[in-house]
C-alpha cells in the first residue's frame, strides 16, 4: 500500500509537465493547421513550441531538485514516505523532457497528416515501457526505481521515432533557432490553453483529493484513490484521444472553410464518445473488482476501491462529451469559449464540489467531486452550444 501511495504522490509534477507540453504542442499544432499554406509561419510556430518546452522543463527540474522535500510534502507526502516518492520522482523528472517533447511533436506530426506515424511512436514507447517494467521490476527486482527507469526509456523511444519524422526528405517542417516572439507566444498559449487547463487541473485536483482522502480516510483512502485513478486514467486517455483526433481534422477543414464537414466531424465525435463511454461504464460494473485485484490483494483496500470506482466512473458519458466539446471549440479557434469550459470543468466546479460534497456525504462525496464537475460542465456546454448554434 505504501508503494501505491508513494507512486501516486509524484503525479502532480508530472501532470504539470504534460500540461505544459499540451499547451505548447496543441496550441502550436492548431495554429499551424489553421495556416496550412503558410510554411514560414508553420516553421516559426514549430520552433517556438520546441523552445518553450525546453524552457518549461528547465523550470520544472529546478523546482523538483531545488525544493524537493517541501514540494513533496505539499503534494501530499509525509516524512515516512519521502524516500519512496523521491526515488520515483527524481528518475521521472530526469526523463520528463522526452515526455514533454514527445507530446508536442506528436501533435505536430498528427496535424501534418501523418497520424499513423504518430500512433507508431506512441505504441512503441508504451510497449517498451511495459516490457521494461516486467524486466526491471519482476526479473531484476529494481522496485520503484525500475518502474521509473522503464517509463523514462519508453519516453525516449517515442521521442526518437518522432524526431526522425522531421529528417525525412518529404517533411517541410523544420526547427531553426530563433528569438521567441511575443505575438507567436501569445497565439500558441491562447489556443493551447484548454488542453493545458485540463491537464494542469488534473495535477491540482490530484493534490487536493490526496489531501482530502488523507483527512477523511488516511493512507488507505489515498491508496484506494491511487488504484481507481490509474484504472480510470486509461478511460480518460481514450477521450483525450478522441479530442486529439478530432482537433486536426476539424481545424484543417475549418481553415479551408468546409463548415458543414466540421459540423459532421463534431457529430461523429459525440456519437463515438457516447458509444465508447457506455462500453467503458459497462466494463466498470462487470470487471471493476477484477481490475482492482490486479493492483492489490488487501481486502479493506479492495472493498473501498470497488465502491469508489463505481462512484468515480458515474459520469463517464459526460466526460467524453466534454472532451469532444472543448476540442471542437479549440479546433475552430474559439479560444474564449473553449477556455471558459476548460476552467469551469477543471477549476471552478471542482472547487465547488470539493467544498460541498465531502462534508455532506463523507468519503462518497470525495469520489463524486470529479463526476459532479463533469455533469455541471456538460449542462453548461448544452446551454452554450444552443446559444451560439455551433
Amino acid at each position: 500500500m505504501c508503494v501505491l501511495y508513494g507512486y501516486h504522490i509524484r503525479y502532480p509534477i508530472i501532470n504539470l509537465g504534460v500540461a505544459l507540453s499540451f499547451l505548447f504542442g496543441m496550441g502550436g499544432a492548431t495554429v499551424m493547421s489553421l495556416h496550412a499554406k503558410n510554411l514560414r509561419l508553420k516553421n516559426t510556430c514549430f520552433s517556438h513550441l520546441i523552445t518553450l518546452n525546453v524552457v518549461a522543463y528547465i523550470f520544472l527540474a529546478l523546482l523538483v531538485f531545488g525544493f524537493n522535500d517541501s514540494l513533496m510534502i505539499l503534494m501530499g507526502s509525509n516524512e515516512e514516505l519521502l524516500p519512496l516518492v523521491k526515488e520515483y520522482l527524481y528518475t521521472c523528472t530526469a526523463a520528463l523532457i522526452f515526455l514533454m517533447l514527445s507530446n508536442s511533436l506528436n501533435a505536430v506530426v498528427r496535424n501534418d497528416k501523418a497520424p499513423t506515424y504518430a500512433f507508431i511512436s506512441m505504441v512503441s514507447g508504451a510497449v517498451t515501457n511495459i516490457f521494461l517494467d516486467w524486466l526491471f521490476i519482476v526479473i531484476f527486482d529494481m522496485g520503484l526505481f525500475g518502474g521509473a527507469l522503464a517509463t523514462g526509456i519508453g519516453q525516449v523511444v517515442s521521442f526518437i521515432i518522432l524526431v526522425t519524422y522531421f529528417f525525412r526528405s518529404g517533411t517541410k517542417i523544420k526547427f531553426r533557432f530563433e528569438k521567441l516572439r511575443l505575438p507567436f507566444f501569445i497565439k500558441i498559449v491562447t489556443v493551447g490553453f484548454p488542453s493545458f487547463t485540463i491537464e494542469f487541473a488534473a495535477a491540482v485536483t490530484n493534490t487536493l483529493l490526496n489531501k482530502t482522502f488523507m483527512a477523511y480516510s488516511g493512507p488507505l483512502g489515498v491508496s484506494s484513490y491511487s488504484i481507481v485513478t490509474y484504472i480510470c486514467y486509461m478511460f480518460r486517455m481514450v477521450f483525450s484521444g478522441f479530442g486529439q483526433a478530432l482537433q486536426p481534422i476539424a481545424s484543417f477543414n475549418y481553415g479551408i472553410k468546409e463548415i458543414q464537414r466540421v459540423k459532421q466531424i463534431f457529430k461523429i465525435g459525440h456519437l463515438s464518445a457516447l458509444c465508447i463511454s457506455s462500453f467503458l461504464l459497462g466494463c466498470v460494473f462487470l470487471l471493476g473488482e477484477w481490475l482492482i485485484k490486479m493492483f492489490t490483494n488487501d481486502p479493506p483496500l479492495i472493498e473501498m476501491s470497488c465502491k469508489g470506482i463505481i462512484l468515480f466512473s458515474s459520469a463517464l458519458v459526460f466526460l467524453g462529451a466534454n472532451f469532444v466539446n472543448i476540442a471542437y471549440l479549440q479546433a475552430k479557434g474559439s479560444t474564449k469559449l473553449s477556455n471558459m469550459l476548460s476552467i469551469l470543468r477543471s477549476v471552478v466546479f471542482v472547487l465547488v464540489a470539493v467544498v460541498i460534497l465531502p462534508p455532506l456525504w463523507g468519503e462518497a462525496g470525495i469520489w463524486l467531486v470529479l463526476p459532479a464537475s463533469d455533469l455541471l460542465t456538460f449542462i453548461t456546454s448544452c446551454f452554450l452550444f444552443k446559444r451560439i448554434r455551433a
